[in-house]
């Protein structure tokens, strides 16, 4: 009897064993899967990669497209620093970030005027950013967001007596 009751009891044990091991292999079987599908997708972008069409010191504009981190970004302008793979290295009127190829859009600006918009983009960098007032702050933003490769009068003289006063 002692011979059978530890057969049964090496039976269920078995079974049990089995039915961790088979759970066990199908979690790593699915996180194995999930992990071949993020490679296959980065396989493909790599296998037909599209050519980055921007050059450094163009002029794009910022477009959204459900970018959660360009949140309160879209119309900015901004200048390209540096072109990699998949995305730009952008200059603001805030700083640099990093933005996809499919967040940028062109403006078709002539070549002096891309140049304009680089000497504003420097006047705008030039200014420290750490203790300005809001209303300043909304008012480079506003200079950030223009449509247009030149400053009105109005906006130079604010903008000079920025420059001053800081």
């Amino acid at each position: 009897m002692k011979k059978s009751s530890n057969t049964a009891e090496d039976l269920i044990n078995k079974k049990c064993k089995r039915k961790t091991n088979s759970l066990t292999n199908n979690t790593i079987k699915t996180r194995r899967y999930n992990y071949q599908k993020k490679n296959i997708v980065d396989q493909i972008r790599e296998r037909r990669p599209v050519p980055n069409p921007w050059r450094i010191g163009e002029v794009a504009q910022i477009v959204i497209k459900g970018n959660p981190e360009l949140k309160g970004r879209s119309g900015q302008w901004c200048i390209i620093e540096e072109v990699l793979n998949f995305s730009c290295l952008v200059r603001t009127w805030d700083g640099i970030i990093q933005v996809r190829i499919e967040n940028l859009k062109d403006v078709y600006y002539s070549s002096q005027q891309q140049r304009e918009m680089k000497i504003i983009s420097d006047r705008l960098r030039n200014i420290q950013q750490k203790n300005l007032e809001e209303s300043v702050r909304k008012f480079l933003e506003g200079l950030g967001k223009i449509n247009r490769p030149f400053l009105t009068t109005i906006e130079e003289k604010i903008l000079r007596l920025i420059e001053t006063e800081i």
